[in-house]
């Protein structure tokens, strides 16, 4: 039961924060897809510097600290630099990138929890059922935040700036 509360957590809080902090969900989406890469590309370089300043010995947590840091951090100065964003009619159509986000969060940090965790985890029905939605979360997630992002973020040029660019 704890666990599926872990999880549960791992998948509400991050939606639940982007709606009410109202944070554009699709740059958090995308900031979590940016942590993904860092952390499939970058974490053994990272981990190898923070090694060498570590008075731990033990680096398999080192590792799992780096990774987790570096998928979460993206994600946290997202949040952090556009809360506010979303307004108006905005919000409604930003439910669905904060659920996606909320799904791939969860996704994307149980593989960096320690083994004892992933494997009680990975036993609930709940994970998966999540672990079978992970396609449709990601591509889905991609393509609405895709879509949000070209239709919120189009400039609107008035008529002075037709008239400057237009050809008599």
């Amino acid at each position: 039961m704890t666990y599926l509360i872990v999880l549960a957590v791992l998948a509400l809080l991050p939606a639940l924060a982007i709606l009410l902090l109202r944070v554009n969900g699709a740059i958090a989406f995308m900031s979590l897809c940016l942590g993904s890469v860092l952390v499939a590309y970058t974490s053994s370089d990272v981990d190898g510097v923070f090694a060498g300043f570590s008075a731990s010995k033990n680096t398999l947590t080192t590792n799992e600290w780096v990774q987790l840091g570096l998928l979460v951090v993206p994600f946290l100065l997202t949040v952090l630099f556009t809360r506010g964003s979303v307004s108006g009619s905005k919000k409604i159509t930003n439910v669905l990138p904060a659920v996606a986000s909320g799904l791939l969060f969860a996704l994307l940090v149980v593989p960096l929890l320690p083994a004892s965790v992933q494997r009680h985890i990975h036993h609930l029905a709940a994970w998966h059922q999540l672990s079978n939605l992970q396609t449709a979360v990601i591509l889905g997630g991609a393509l609405f935040s895709l879509v949000f992002l070209l239709f919120t973020h189009r400039k609107k040029h008035s008529d002075e700036d037709g008239k400057k660019h237009s050809k008599h």
